[in-house]
């Protein structure tokens, strides 16, 4: 489903992204309030080590949640967050506002400020694979900076971002309403989301609502819902194969897995089952 909002970067912002990047070697990069990794420092991709962790080890989706519960947390707080992901390295995010409205976020992230490798994440990997030197090789290779060094890059990323809102670097087009709306519905995907609480939450009227989705998208609320939380359940499928049909309708909010494929089968016209096997 694609939404009504167009974010607009200048070109600064592409250049500031990739000296950043360069000089420091660290990824940076801005999200969508949904969580979709729209610009990138030198188009970097993740690192060797976070690409083990994710393929090897955790699986993709524990990344994906660790992001999401971070982009949570610092929207909620209105500010800069700082913190170890959960496989031991630094990162920081940040929500960017226009006119008091969320565009998305900028982060930066993949350095060490140890050089040892996480105990939890070492045990975890000896306890899956045994020998551990392509993954301590992977490690060793991640930027290092000291505690001091970390603060200064912390404090320059702070700085980086309040120029690039200040001097409005990036801004968007579209219906904010309707993006406030969506960006809800997404911040909440694995709880039931009602017409009456999306209603409370923007202080609109149930009927405004109603019309607004039946201008933009042509059909109701609540089938809206059901499509955005079917392309999460799709891009999940894509993503991380390895996850049970269950785990995934669980993601999205539905408790009853039989339930999440019935309705999935009406809305897209195949089981999740065989879009998984399609999709594969």
């Amino acid at each position: 489903m694609k939404h009504v909002l167009k974010i607009i970067f200048k070109d600064d912002v592409q250049k500031i992204f990739d000296h950043f990047s360069s000089i420091f070697d660290i990824r940076i990069l801005f999200y969508s309030a949904e969580g979709n990794i729209i610009k990138v420092g030198l188009n970097r991709p993740n690192s060797r080590f976070c690409q083990l962790v994710q393929n090897k080890l955790y699986g993709r989706q524990a990344c994906l949640d660790t992001d999401q519960q971070k982009r949570n947390e610092a929207k909620a707080k209105g500010k800069t967050i700082h913190y170890l992901c959960h496989a031991g390295l630094k990162e920081a995010l940040t929500p960017i506002y226009t006119d008091g409205e969320l565009l998305g976020f900028m982060g930066i992230g993949q350095f060490r400020q140890h050089h040892d490798i996480s105990r939890n994440v070492l045990n975890d990997w000896n306890q899956k694979h045994g020998d551990p030197s392509s993954l301590l090789e992977a490690h060793a290779k991640l930027p290092y900076y000291s505690k001091e060094k970390a603060e200064a890059i912390l404090e320059l990323f702070s700085i980086l971002v309040n120029h690039i809102v200040s001097q409005h670097m990036i801004t968007a087009k579209g219906d904010f309403l309707f993006y406030k709306i969506i960006s809800y519905i997404h911040s909440n995907i694995e709880n039931p989301v009602t017409l009456d609480e999306v209603s409370s939450f923007i202080e609109k009227s149930n009927s405004t609502i109603s019309h607004l989705f039946r201008k933009k998208l042509q059909m109701s609320f609540k089938e809206a819902v059901i499509n955005i939380k079917f392309d999460k359940a799709e891009e999940y499928f894509q993503t991380c194969p390895d996850m049970k049909i269950r785990e995934v309708a669980d993601k999205v909010g539905y408790s009853d897995p039989l339930c999440f494929s019935r309705i999935y089968k009406k809305y897209r016209g195949m089981t999740p089952s065989q879009y998984k096997k399609k999709y594969s």
